[in-house]
C-alpha cells in the first residue's frame, strides 16, 4: 500500500510549494515582488538609524506572501541569485531616495548561504553601490552563521572584500549557530545581531540576560556594533539597552511596511498626529507607560533643587549655541510642564497641552516646531507668549527613559544644522549624567571648551589650521596620554602621522598606516565611524605590534569625514587600559570632528571656486 506521504503521492502542501517554486522566476520578472522595510533605531534615543529590507510576494491568487512561504524554496537554485539581486537593487535605490530627501539612514539586505560564495556577488555589490552613489557604510549585508560553515576561510575573504568595496557586514541570528571564537576573530564584521530568542527572554530570565551581556561585551571588544532583534515591548527594549545593545529592532518600534510608510509613524509605539488644524492646541497622546513616565518626572523634580547652578550653565550654553533668546530644562508631568533654570524669561510652569515639550517626550530625539503654525501648539501658552521657533532635545537615562527636555526657543528663526544638533545632544547627555548621579560638572567644562573651539575652527587659517585646532581641542577634551593626527600630506596618497600632542613616544613621528590592514585607523577610514578600544591587548582591530611599540593600551579613533571622504583621523592613546570613556566625551569628540569636517568641506568648495587647492600639513619634523 502506498503511504499518503510517500513520493508517489506528495501531500497537497508539498504540491503547493512546488507550484510556488515554479512560479517564482516569472513573478520576479513580472514585478509581483515587493520590498517592505522595518525600522532599526538607536538604543538610547530611539532615532531611526536604518531599515532592514524584507521581501514580500504579491501573489495574484494567494495574496501577500511573507518570505517564509517562498524564500526557502529558492535556496540552492538560480532563482535565489535573481531574487537577492532584485532586492538589493530595490533597497539601494530606495535608500538613495530617502537620503536625498534628508533621511540619514542605512539599509540592510540579507544574503543567503549560497550567495556568499557566488562568483558574481562582489561585482554586483560594487555595481549597486556605484549606480546609486551610496557612501561606504550605508549598505549593510547580513549573513547568518550557517552561511560561513561550509568554507570559513573562503567566507572570511568574501566578507573582507565586501567591506573593502564599501558595504558593512552583519552577522545575523548570532548565538544560535556554531561560530567559534577562533572563527570570529578571523572575520571582518561590523555588526552582530543577537538572535531574538535571547533578546525576548532577557527581560525575564537572568541566564539569557547574562548571555546577551556576554555577547555585547565580546562584540564591543572586537569593535563591532550590537543589534538586538525581536524587541517586542518596552520592557525588553529597556532591558537590552541597559545590557549594552547599540541598536534595536522589533515590533515594539515598527512592523515591516511599504517604503512610503516608513517615516510616517513615530517609533517606540504608535502616535497619531492629527492632520487637520483644529481650534486650540492638540492634546498630546498619553502612551501606555504614561504613569511610569510621570512618576519618573516627579522624581526628577525632587532632585534638581541643588542643581540650579549647573542647570543654568547648561541652558545658557544651549541658548548660545543657537543664538536664541530663551532656553530652559523642562520636566513634563501629567498636566503641566515645569520650566527649570530658565534663561531669558521667568516662566516656571505652563499647561501641558499646547507645549512642544509634551510632544518632545514622545520623540526620543530632536524636535523642531514652529509654535505659531504647528497645529499641535497653535493657541497654547508658549505660542501666545510670542515664541515662534522651538527646538527640544529629550534628556534620556541609561534605560532610554525621558527625564526631561532641554529646550531652546526664540521669537525669530533658529538655525539648526547637523553640527548644532549633535552639540545639543551632547549637552543633553551631560545633563542626563548629572541627573543619574554622575559628576557632570567637570565634563561640562570640557564640553563647553570644545564647543567654544568651534569658533576657532571657523577662524583657523587653511586646512592645517582647522586640523590643528581640532586635534588640540579633542586632546584637551578626552585627556589621553597622547594624541596623534593622521592625514595625507599634500601630493602624497599615504596615510601617516602629521602631528601629535601630549607625551607621545618618538616612534609616532611620521609613522605610516596601511589602510587595508586590520587597524583602528583603517577601520575608521573605511567605515567613517569612530572606534573605541578599551584594551588593545584583547582587541582584534588594533595592530598589536604598533600598539606595543607606541605603548598604547586604550585607543579612541575618530575620523574627520568631509564631503569627499576621510581627510584626517585622530587617535587618542592611553598607556593603560580604560574601563570606559564617558559616552558624553566620546560623542563630543565625534561632534567636534563633524564640525571640522563641515569646515573643511566649505573650504574645499571655496578653494575649487577660486582654482586654488588647499594644502594639507606635512609630517612634523622631529
Amino acid at each position: 500500500m502506498t503511504s499518503p506521504t510517500s513520493p508517489e503521492t506528495p501531500p497537497a502542501a508539498d504540491a503547493a510549494a512546488l507550484a510556488l517554486q515554479a512560479e517564482l522566476p516569472a513573478a520576479i520578472a513580472d514585478g509581483q515582488l515587493r520590498v517592505h522595510y522595518q525600522q532599526i533605531v538607536a538604543a538610547g534615543t530611539h532615532r531611526v538609524v536604518g531599515v532592514e529590507a524584507l521581501v514580500r510576494w504579491q501573489h495574484p491568487q494567494r495574496g501577500l506572501l511573507g518570505p517564509g512561504a517562498f524564500v526557502p524554496l529558492a535556496e540552492g537554485t538560480p532563482t535565489m541569485v535573481a531574487l537577492t539581486t532584485w532586492v538589493l537593487q530595490q533597497a539601494a535605490a530606495q535608500c538613495a531616495a530617502w537620503r536625498a530627501a534628508g533621511h540619514d539612514v542605512g539599509v540592510s539586505v540579507n544574503l543567503s548561504a549560497a550567495l556568499v560564495q557566488h562568483p558574481d556577488l562582489l561585482d554586483t555589490v560594487r555595481a549597486v553601490l556605484a549606480e546609486h552613489r551610496l557612501e561606504p557604510g550605508v549598505l549593510t549585508l547580513e549573513v547568518t552563521e550557517t552561511a560561513l560553515l561550509a568554507d570559513p576561510l573562503g567566507a572570511a575573504a568574501v566578507l573582507a572584500a565586501l567591506r573593502a568595496a564599501g558595504a558593512r557586514v552583519s552577522l545575523d541570528d548570532f548565538g544560535t549557530g556554531y561560530t567559534s571564537l577562533t572563527m570570529l576573530r578571523q572575520l571582518e564584521v561590523d555588526e552582530l545581531k543577537i538572535d531574538r530568542t535571547f533578546v525576548a527572554a532577557a527581560a525575564q530570565a537572568p541566564v539569557d540576560a547574562a548571555i546577551v551581556r556576554a555577547l555585547v561585551d565580546l562584540a564591543h571588544r572586537l569593535s563591532m556594533e550590537v543589534v538586538a532583534e525581536g524587541v517586542e515591548d518596552a520592557r525588553t527594549a529597556e532591558r537590552v539597552r541597559a545590557l549594552g545593545a547599540d541598536v534595536l529592532q522589533g515590533y515594539h518600534f515598527a512592523r515591516p511596511v511599504p517604503a512610503e510608510d516608513v517615516f510616517t509613524t513615530v517609533t517606540g509605539g504608535p502616535v497619531d498626529y492629527p492632520g487637520a488644524r483644529v481650534s486650540g492646541p492638540v492634546p498630546a497622546p498619553r502612551p501606555a507607560d504614561e504613569g511610569e513616565r510621570v512618576e519618573l518626572a516627579h522624581r526628577v523634580l525632587g532632585t534638581t533643587t541643588a542643581s540650579q547652578g549647573l542647570l543654568r550653565r547648561l541652558t545658557a550654553l544651549a541658548a548660545g549655541l543657537l543664538g536664541a533668546e530663551f532656553a530652559s530644562f523642562n520636566v513634563v508631568t501629567r498636566e503641566h510642564v515645569h520650566l527649570l533654570a530658565p534663561h531669558g524669561h521667568d516662566f516656571t510652569r505652563v499647561r501641558r497641552d499646547g507645549t512642544p515639550c509634551a510632544w518632545a517626550v514622545l520623540q526620543h530625539d530632536v524636535l523642531e516646531v514652529d509654535c505659531a503654525e504647528d497645529h499641535r501648539t497653535a493657541g497654547g501658552e508658549i505660542a501666545a507668549s510670542g515664541v515662534r521657533h522651538y527646538v527640544g532635545v529629550p534628556v534620556l537615562d541609561a534605560l532610554g527613559r525621558v527625564l526631561g527636555v532641554l529646550c531652546v526657543y526664540d521669537r525669530g528663526p533658529l538655525v539648526l544644522d547637523d553640527a548644532r544638533r549633535e552639540q545639543l545632544r551632547l549637552l543633553a547627555g551631560v545633563l542626563a549624567d548629572h541627573l543619574e548621579g554622575v559628576d557632570a560638572a567637570g565634563q561640562l567644562d570640557r564640553v563647553q571648551a570644545i564647543l567654544q573651539a568651534t569658533a576657532e575652527v571657523d577662524r583657523a587659517d587653511g586646512e592645517a589650521g582647522v586640523a590643528d585646532v581640532l586635534a588640540r581641542a579633542v586632546h584637551d577634551l578626552t585627556r589621553p596620554d597622547f594624541t596623534v593626527l593622521v592625514g595625507r600630506p599634500a601630493g602624497d596618497e599615504r596615510w601617516q602621522v602629521v602631528d601629535h600632542f601630549g607625551e607621545a613616544p618618538a616612534a609616532v613621528e611620521g609613522a605610516e598606516y596601511d589602510v587595508d590592514a586590520r587597524s583602528a585607523v583603517a577601520r575608521a577610514i573605511a567605515t567613517r565611524r569612530p572606534v573605541w578600544v578599551p584594551d588593545a591587548r584583547t582587541s582584534s582591530v588594533v595592530d598589536g605590534a604598533l600598539a606595543q611599540r607606541w605603548g598604547a593600551a586604550a585607543v579612541l579613533t575618530v575620523p574627520v569625514v568631509a564631503a569627499d571622504g576621510a581627510r584626517y583621523v585622530l587617535s587618542q592613546c592611553w598607556r593603560r587600559p580604560q574601563p570606559d570613556l564617558s559616552v558624553v566625551l566620546r560623542d563630543a569628540a565625534t561632534a567636534a570632528a563633524s564640525y571640522a569636517a563641515h569646515a573643511l568641506t566649505a573650504r574645499s568648495l571655496s578653494a575649487a571656486a577660486d582654482s586654488a587647492p588647499a594644502a594639507l600639513p606635512g609630517p612634523r619634523s622631529a
